[in-house]
């Protein structure tokens, strides 16, 4: 267990950021003279850890050249995503890649190396894998939304060396690298791809399991994976490489260590089992060459190669030894994949196949399933009873079949071959879609560090030595059995404003229901609804009672196509929006001791001269002692129309994020908000909120608080004391990539 607790110290420094460690390990130390060792060897694993999280967090680009364009020269990492998009009205090319570069000489505000991710439009040149180039690019910070539920951008970035994100502006000399590693891939991929055209699945996976190229993946397929918790197959990361490790150490042992024995009589100073690691590290060598070297892949071959250097001693160490130096090895060479859900993906591969050379094959085989399925759910934040089943079906088959076969195909040049692994691919779908139509009862809300925790209970149960009672071990299943977040008491309100962008989607909960107000921004093959409302709503186990989008624009009501229930769905522009029913002043219910009321649009004839912003659905939310009043987008006018009916209220969601369209000073005299609540992008280009907007709430001494800044709010309305109980996600919850921007 002792060559745990370096990597633990590694991985707390890095998640924590926190320095008082270190003087309460030199406080230890002087107290227990004999633990010094100890404490030294765990106060530097700390202080690596922390060091590497500051220098990641001090790459990336300085907040005060946000938004700035700036000349630099790059090389194209990887294999750059071409694809047709909508823009300006019109369809263009569009072209996603990661950039390595560094700003031009005349320039030198952000010094050093730099991975950038990048979207790039015709009319540019189209750029290819290993490409290198001179241009102008518009860089943004890595900011990403946060929120309880849905992705942490900031944090995968972070993890992946990604310091900044922006627009490629302009190309001004482009210099083809035919023979670099990425683009030696990409033909790779297009020679696998051609055999495959009478498989459109084969077509779409093999590349990615042979070069790591998923651009032939179109969401659907995507989504299949994905939702069974499948979606690792598809990542050349631990399992692949530890299983074509292991299968090439098997065929050296077999036969190439016979062989060898028989020519060369002083190779048998070495067992049979010693010399067949050398065609195994030598395949996954290979193999992580075929995929361009990613962080992943790194990982798993770090780990690999700790395993090989551990077996070919005469005495073997145990598993438990073996893992725990896998790990710190990973850990001491990039610290910062502490903070990736891939790193523990490799891990758990590599652990099974430890395990299995280790005996115990039987319980290590019927357990990787399952261990796969929750690894696939933390990954991809998607939970179904079917994954444990589907993992069982398709992981012996991709492990037996697809990938030995697709490999196998490529380094022959046979393309029969290759459709034998595409009919491995065919038949996982169909088993994928048979699955997917199965009915499948929700799972009990539980946070991601309960997935964390049985898989954690499943590895060490699997060890063959483990030095406390296994029934123990069940305690890794408390998290599931333990209560979730206690829903308002009657009469209060939960009201919850998510970090969506530049775009609202706000939830309003009360003790046995909940209302949706607006749905944030979609886009193609995807939406805010889908990577936030979704899963928070999951993690919950909530459904909508009503769900009303505010108006039309897309920004309010783009999350809708994915909202898999709504309830009864209202809207002030029902023509714009499908399935909904006009909302209109007059209308209201109560839930649980909490008012609704509809201020606007008003209803007759005399509703019909308004249209987009002017016809949002304007909601007051009254619980006990405290009120909401969310407004949409309506602008200048409607507040007027609305000043004799409006009455004070506790937070006002200022209208069109903050824009001096809205919120004149005659309105916030009349609703008198403590507290004004505007939904907003981070250095959003419309200047949002308005300055104006912004001297008008500080004269009128309200405090405004913006999602970009803090990330999801919640606040607790109609507390026993009438005082609102506000948590700001990132300060509340944020780790040190979340820090408030000083924008």
């Amino acid at each position: 267990m002792r060559y745990w607790f370096s990597p633990a110290a590694i991985i707390a420094a890095v998640w924590s950021g926190v320095w008082w460690p270190l003087a309460a390990l030199a406080a230890l130390a002087l107290a227990v003279p004999r633990g010094r060792g100890w404490c030294l060897l765990l106060a530097l694993a700390w202080a690596h850890g922390l060091v590497a999280l500051e220098r990641g967090l001090d790459q990336r680009l300085p907040e005060h050249l946000n938004g700035t364009t700036l000349t630099v020269e790059a090389r194209v990492v990887g294999l750059p995503v071409t694809d047709t998009r909508p823009r300006f009205g019109e369809m263009s090319r569009r072209q996603r890649m990661i950039l390595d570069l560094r700003l031009a000489i005349d320039e030198r505000p952000w010094p050093g190396r730099h991975r950038v991710r990048v979207t790039a439009w015709a009319p540019l040149p189209a750029l290819k894998a290993g490409d290198r180039l001179r241009g102008k690019v518009r860089l943004f910070f890595p900011h990403g939304w946060y929120n309880q539920t849905g992705p942490d951008r900031a944090r995968f970035d972070l993890a992946n060396r990604i310091d900044a994100r922006g627009v490629l502006t302009a190309v001004t000399r482009q210099e083809a690298r035919p023979a670099s590693l990425d683009a030696r891939r990409a033909g790779l991929s297009r020679r696998v791809r051609e055999p495959l055209s009478l498989s459109p699945a084969g077509a779409a996976v093999i590349p990615a399991l042979v070069t790591g190229d998923r651009r032939g993946l179109d969401p659907p397929l995507w989504r299949l994976f994905r939702d069974l918790g499948t979606a690792h197959l598809l990542a050349i990361s631990g399992l692949h490489l530890t299983l074509v490790t292991g299968l090439l150490w098997g065929l050296g042992r077999w036969l190439l260590a016979p062989l060898l024995w028989l020519v060369c009589p002083p190779a048998r100073r070495f067992s049979l089992q010693q010399w067949a690691w050398a065609p195994a590290l030598a395949g996954a060598l290979g193999y992580a060459a075929l995929a361009g070297f990613a962080l992943p892949t790194q990982r798993a071959l770090i780990m690999v190669a700790v395993l090989a250097a551990c077996r070919l001693r005469r005495a073997r160490p145990a598993a438990g030894t073996v893992l725990g130096l896998a790990l710190l090895a990973v850990l001491l060479w990039q610290p910062l994949a502490a903070l990736s859900a891939g790193l523990w993906l490799s891990f758990t591969a590599v652990a099974v196949i430890v395990l299995l050379i280790d005996g115990s094959r039987w319980p290590v085989m019927v357990s990787l399933p399952l261990l796969m399925a929750v690894l696939g759910a933390w990954l991809f934040d998607t939970w179904a009873w079917l994954s444990p089943l589907a993992n069982l079906l398709l992981v012996p088959l991709f492990s037996l079949l697809v990938v030995p076969a697709a490999l196998l195909g490529v380094a022959l040049d046979a393309p029969a071959i290759l459709l034998a692994a595409a009919t491995g691919v065919e038949a996982s779908v169909l088993m994928m879609e048979a699955l997917h139509g199965l009915p499948s009862p929700p799972l009990a809300p539980a946070p991601g560090w309960a997935g964390l925790a049985l898989l954690g209970s499943a590895l060490l149960w699997l060890l063959p030595a483990w030095p406390w009672p296994r029934r123990l071990l069940l305690l890794g299943l408390l998290p599931w059995w333990l209560p979730g977040a206690e829903p308002p008491a009657r009469g209060q309100l939960d009201l919850i404003v998510f970090e969506v962008g530049q775009g609202q989607a706000l939830a309003l909960r009360t003790q046995r229901h909940l209302v949706l107000y607006d749905l944030g921004p979609g886009w193609p093959g995807g939406s805010a609804a889908k990577s936030v409302l979704l899963p928070w709503l999951r993690r919950h186990g909530l459904t909508p009672d009503i769900t009303i989008v505010s108006h039309g624009d897309g920004d309010h009501a783009g999350g809708l196509p994915d909202l898999e229930r709504t309830g009864r769905l209202l809207s002030g522009e029902p023509d714009r929006v499908d399935g909904a029913r006009p909302c209109r002043a007059g209308q209201q219910w109560r839930f649980d001791g909490v008012r609704f009321e509809v201020l606007w649009p008003p209803d007759g004839e005399y509703q019909r001269e308004y249209q987009g912003n002017a016809a949002s659905c304007v909601l007051r939310v009254d619980a006990l002692g405290a009120s909401a009043l969310l407004t949409g987008d309506i602008t200048k006018q409607e507040e007027y129309r609305l000043l004799g009916r409006v009455a004070p209220a506790t937070v006002l969601q200022l209208a069109h994020h903050g824009s001096d369209s809205s919120s004149s000073s005659a309105w916030l005299r009349a609703v008198s908000p403590r507290w004004a609540v505007a939904s907003m992008g981070y250095a959003n280009r419309f200047d949002h909120p308005d300055p104006d907007v912004v001297e008008r709430l500080e004269a009128a001494d309200v405090t405004l608080l913006r999602t970009d800044r803090t990330g999801m709010i919640v606040f607790r309305l109609g507390g026993p004391d009438n005082a609102a109980l506000i948590t700001k996600w990132r300060r509340a919850h944020g780790r040190p990539w979340h820090r408030e921007p000083e924008l």
